[in-house]
């Protein structure tokens, strides 16, 4: 409990102070995700802090390891900009899909940390996206949370 306490501390401090500033060295990017699930993943900047996220992929997370699940994730995410070109960011969003017999809707949040190559269009992130499900089990079959949703992605910044 103590460590969640210390997190959304740290976060609603770095959230209040005027010294940061959201990332403006680009306001598009697509590119592929890996983990879970992998994808394509695509970043649209909407204002300064603000950005929607869209990824489309495979998810492995379910019951039965042989379930692939074909899934559109949906995000909404808060940047802060630390360096040039680095920035932390959390957000939420909402994940659908499916496979056979399985539907899937999920209520998604995400944190994570990302870096843009300064004079090259990449932009690297490193990302947890733990989830609920109402609906379905998860790898281990605990049904509600799923907690295995790691990614790392590599994107094509479009100015």
């Amino acid at each position: 409990m103590k460590k969640w306490i210390v997190f959304f501390t740290c976060f609603i401090t770095l959230s209040l102070s005027n010294d940061l500033l959201s990332q403006d060295n680009y306001y598009n990017a697509i590119g592929l995700r890996g983990g879970n699930p992998t994808g394509v993943t695509y970043k649209h900047f909407i204002g300064r802090y603000g950005v929607i996220e869209g990824i489309a992929g495979v998810n492995f997370s379910y019951k039965d390891p042989r379930q692939l699940a074909f899934t559109i994730t949906g995000l909404y995410e808060y940047h802060m900009y630390l360096t040039e070109g680095l920035n932390l960011f959390v957000g939420g969003g909402i994940t659908l899909g499916g496979g056979k017999n399985l539907f899937i809707l999920n209520a998604d949040v995400i944190g994570g940390i990302e870096y843009t190559i300064s004079n090259f269009p990449i932009n690297i992130s490193l990302d947890y996206k733990p989830y609920y499900s109402p609906l379905n089990r998860n790898i281990v079959g605990i049904k509600g949370f799923g907690l295995n949703e790691f990614g790392l992605s590599i994107r094509y910044v479009i100015q």
